[in-house]
């Protein structure tokens, strides 16, 4: 159990999604890019190897139980920018799992929550998962990046074929009355 309230302060708020994230799986475990439902393993608070700082070390585990991607969270760094990143996805955190706030990295554990995947490739390391947003579990949301493409067609479509419709009811049964 580690406590993150005395670490980040009274002061500093939650803000928008972000973040900066690093996993370490081989490439034969790579998940494919897009939404994946899950739920986060454990949650503990870490010192930085420079000891200057600390940051929320999160495992997320997909629901199946097969796969395990890393997530770094800073929460006080020497960079500012570092430590607003880790504020923000630590409030986005909160907001889809339903909390005003953290205040213990115990309130995560075991928590389901949805995280947006993306593949990283890093130089002369195998390319590896990392965690770009998390999200609310919803069964409405698109699991994955293809399904949000066809998602967004099927809903510019609706919308063309509404506009049709709403332009020929205004026309009147034939089109071509013009009521006077």
């Amino acid at each position: 159990m580690s406590n993150i309230s005395s670490l980040i302060g009274n002061n500093q708020q939650y803000i928008q999604p972000g973040g900066v994230d690093y996993n370490a799986t081989a490439n034969k475990n790579l998940l494919p890019a897009g939404w994946m439902d899950g739920y986060i393993e454990s949650a503990e608070i870490r010192d930085t190897k420079s000891g200057t700082g600390q940051y929320i070390y999160i495992a997320w585990r997909t629901s199946d139980g097969q796969h395990l991607v890393h997530d770094h969270i800073n929460i006080k760094n020497t960079n500012s920018v570092a430590v607003d990143i880790g504020l923000r996805t630590l409030g986005t955190i909160a907001r889809a799992l339903g909390l005003k706030s953290i205040d213990d990295t115990e309130q995560l554990n075991g928590r389901e929550i949805a995280v947006r995947l993306a593949i990283e490739e890093a130089g002369e390391w195998p390319a590896r998962n990392v965690i770009k947003a998390y999200a609310k579990v919803s069964s409405t949301r698109p699991k994955r990046a293809s399904d949000l493409d066809k998602t967004r067609h099927q809903i510019r479509g609706n919308e063309n074929r509404n506009q049709q419709a709403n332009f020929r009811s205004a026309e009147g049964p034939t089109g071509d009355e013009i009521p006077f």
